[in-house]
């Protein structure tokens, strides 16, 4: 009995020592290529490390993954040297290949827990989330029983080397002020900034921790002119910032290690008291790769040419050699939702004149992710992003902020690819940079994920080149251009031949939809078409309505089929492609068809009001920081003024003037024509009735007692009426119905609009 005891202590002290000293060190579930096996492969890993100062036989212990089976893979009759690495490779092989040792299980990209044990008793463990393809997940160092994703995996070698920092608060929302605590492994030491800049040897020492506090240094970048010092008129010009915006906390922090080589840059983003109700995304970055004459990407620097002012500028300059890495976080509800670094650039054409810039983000493996995971925009059926637009918002020609936006969404049931919008805040160094928009790009990547297919396969081209960045593509194409252009498509085997290369039913949508909604930055620019193989069929893609929507009488019809000129926006060397099609009845009786049940079942005020209404509510919420920020647009009140014009008065009479051009230009019947109110009331509306459009009430802007008064409905029917009108006092319409509506007093009539909150 006392020798069972001793054997048992004796082993047990051994198991002991065996899990203090022999510990899994680290772990590579998604090894692509950073790591080669010695039979050519790429296979997961586990790393080994003997903390002892002497030899350990492994061939009494296991790996596994599944703590149900904790003798899953054997180690054979090896041992680890004192303080020596060893790698096993999770391949699913179950051999010693070359003295390579291969267990017979996988590891899982997406999380999972591996084990050392003795085939009974757990000696250590490791735990890991998802880990980004080539990283790996360990300790801090060896002598540290912190875990974490490394910066740079270090297979055979210290993971002190990694220059992995851990910070004691993950970017956020926090209701009080804290210290920040930064630890990194023995030997290398920390350096940080508060501005966005990438830490060296002459920023802030970390000694101890660093208080948080909710209160901001001045950010001298904020005056830097991000347009050309003289007005070109090219785009909305940079104005200088005179009022407080909001801005957040960040800190950027980077170990110098024990070896002299610096580590990866880590930024966070704190947040107190800017409370906001859109997603907010915060992107640290450094000044330089903004700012500077020579290199920054978001002013007009050293490659501005004040002889081509419009089409030259540091921001105007395309390629990775003009890409910046930046730390990407997105927020929701004041919750964390994504956190990557990634490679930044300016995005757009046009667009990167204006003083607040468009920007495009890659996921490169250099950075630490090859794959954004598609956390921003449900409606898009892809898990993942190569890449993906922060759009800003000065592109809308009418200052409405919205209208792209409000577009995309009221054409979400055509039959075409079309962008997605998700508004955001953006902050960059901790700086309120105004109202954008998260969207997908259109490319290879984002098609190929979204119909998984070969990106190979993936064409995108416009039918007519104009610098057009796929032009080795075009050929394929210009051989259908060719045939439209000289032949003739009322001929019907010329017609099927053009319809076996296009996607008819998308096409007319597309075409219905860009004419609607009055696109006039449209066919001259704006027009790509793609196809997923060879054989298969164009079809639109539809994007940026920026343009859209000013002029709701505007004959788009005449517009998109004109013959007589080759001028921008709509030259006939990209009209051809329609009129040709038009002269085929098949495809004009399609088009027409199509047309009139678009404007009466998707495009009516009914169901366009209610996207307008979601759309002003969230842009208005923001519409004073994003002036304070960038003066643009002038002011709340032009604000109201254009969005009421030209979004909600085009959405209500659009339908009929597009009705009436339909029928001049094909003739048909009046009676697809909408029927008018005769009602002869005075423009101005603004001047009397408030608010306009309203949901629960009007005021009337009177000065003293007023007497009869009426309400009328579109048909001039008497819906309400007042007697002994009091000023500012108000006049229920809650129950109304919404659409148009008139106010009579004082032998004058007013318009106002009912809309539904």
């Amino acid at each position: 009995m006392k020798n069972s005891i001793i054997l048992f202590f004796l082993l047990f002290t051994a198991l002991n020592y065996l899990s203090a000293q022999v510990i899994i060190n680290e772990a590579s579930p998604d090894n692509e290529e950073s790591m080669e096996s010695l039979d050519g492969e790429y296979y997961d890993w586990i790393e080994l490390y003997n903390r002892s100062n002497q030899e350990i036989s492994l061939s009494n212990l296991y790996l596994s993954d599944d703590e149900e089976e904790p003798d899953m893979w054997k180690f054979p009759d090896v041992s680890i040297l004192p303080n020596e690495f060893l790698i096993i490779f999770c391949s699913g092989k179950d051999e010693l290949y070359h003295d390579e040792l291969h267990t017979n299980f996988k590891l899982s990209s997406d999380g999972e827990t591996v084990f050392l044990t003795d085939g009974i008793t757990i000696l250590d463990s490791m735990s890991f989330g998802k880990v980004n393809e080539d990283y790996s997940y360990g300790r801090l160092d060896e002598n540290s029983e912190i875990k974490t994703n490394l910066t740079n995996p270090t297979p055979t070698k210290s993971n002190s080397l990694s220059g992995t920092i851990v910070s004691s608060k993950e970017s956020g929302y926090y209701l009080s002020e804290f210290e920040l605590e930064l630890t990194v492994a023995e030997g290398n030491t920390i350096y940080y900034t508060t501005n966005g800049d990438v830490p060296n040897e002459n920023s802030n020492l970390y000694t101890g921790k660093i208080e948080i506090k909710d209160e901001y240094e001045d950010y001298e970048y904020l005056n830097i002119p991000t347009t050309p010092h003289d007005s070109t008129n090219c785009a909305y010009t940079w104005k200088p910032v005179t009022e407080d915006i909001p801005r957040c906390k960040v800190i950027s922090f980077r170990a110098k290690k024990l070896d002299g080589s610096w580590g990866k840059t880590h930024s966070k983003s704190y947040f107190f008291n800017n409370v906001h109700e859109l997603p907010v995304v915060s992107l640290v970055t450094d000044n330089m790769g903004l700012f500077s004459q020579d290199t920054g990407i978001y002013v007009p620097g050293v490659n501005w040419d004040k002889n081509d002012p419009c089409s030259s500028g540091n921001y105007k300059q395309r390629g990775r050699e003009w890409e910046r890495a930046a730390t990407f976080s997105y927020f929701k509800n004041e919750e964390l939702i994504a956190e990557y670094n990634a490679g930044l650039r300016i995005h757009g054409s046009g667009s990167r004149g204006s003083a607040q810039k468009g920007l495009r983000l890659y996921a490169r493996k250099e950075y630490g992710i090859n794959k954004f995971e598609n956390k921003f925009l449900p409606e898009v059926e892809v898990d993942e992003f190569d890449n993906f637009l922060i759009r800003g918002t000065m592109n809308d020609f009418s200052h409405t902020l919205m209208k792209d936006a409000v577009t995309m969404e009221a054409v979400s049931n055509l039959n075409f690819i079309q962008n997605y919008v998700q508004p955001v805040l953006l902050y960059i160094n901790g700086n309120f940079w105004g109202i954008h928009e998260i969207r997908n790009r259109f490319d290879d990547d984002y098609l190929s994920e979204l119909i998984d297919n070969d990106k190979d396969s993936i064409r995108i081209v416009a039918p007519v080149v104009f610098g057009n960045p796929w032009q080795h593509q075009y050929k394929e194409m210009k051989e259908v251009y060719d045939f439209i252009v000289d032949n003739d498509l009322t001929d019907g085997s010329n017609y099927e031949y053009v319809a076996s290369k296009y996607d008819i039913p998308q096409f007319i949508d597309y075409l219905v939809a860009e004419t609607f909604f009055a696109n006039t930055d449209w066919p001259g620019n704006n027009l790509i078409f793609w196809k997923e193989s060879y054989e298969a069929k164009y079809k639109p893609l539809f994007y940026d309505l920026d343009a859209g929507w000013r002029d709701r009488e505007k004959n788009m019809i005449e517009f998109a089929l004109q013959q007589e000129h080759n001028d921008y926006p709509n030259p006939s060397s990209t009209t051809v492609i329609f009129y040709k099609l038009m002269q085929n009845e098949e495809f004009q009786n399609q088009f027409i068809q199509r047309a009139l049940y678009l404007v009466d079942n998707e495009f009516t005020f009914e169901k366009l009001e209610p996207i307008i209404q979601k759309y002003t509510n969230n842009y208005r919420s923001e519409l004073t920081n994003n002036i304070a920020r960038w003066s643009f647009p002038k002011d709340e009140q032009h604000w109201e003024y254009k969005r009421f014009y030209d979004i909600y008065e085009f959405a209500r009479l659009r339908s009929c003037f597009y009705k009436e051009h339909l029928m001049n230009y094909f003739d048909l019947d009046s009676n697809i024509l909408c029927s008018v109110t005769s009602i002869d009331y005075n423009y101005n509306y603004s001047d009397e009735i408030y608010p306009n459009p309203a949901t629960e009430y009007i005021k009337l802007k009177v000065s003293e007692v007023v007497t009869d008064i009426e309400v009328l409905d579109l048909n001039g029917l008497i819906v309400n009426k007042i007697d002994n009108y009091t000023p500012e006092e108000i006049i229920n319409i809650s129950e109304f119905a919404p659409g148009i509506y008139f106010i009579r007093f004082d032998d004058q009539v007013f318009k106002f609009i009912k809309i539904n909150e």
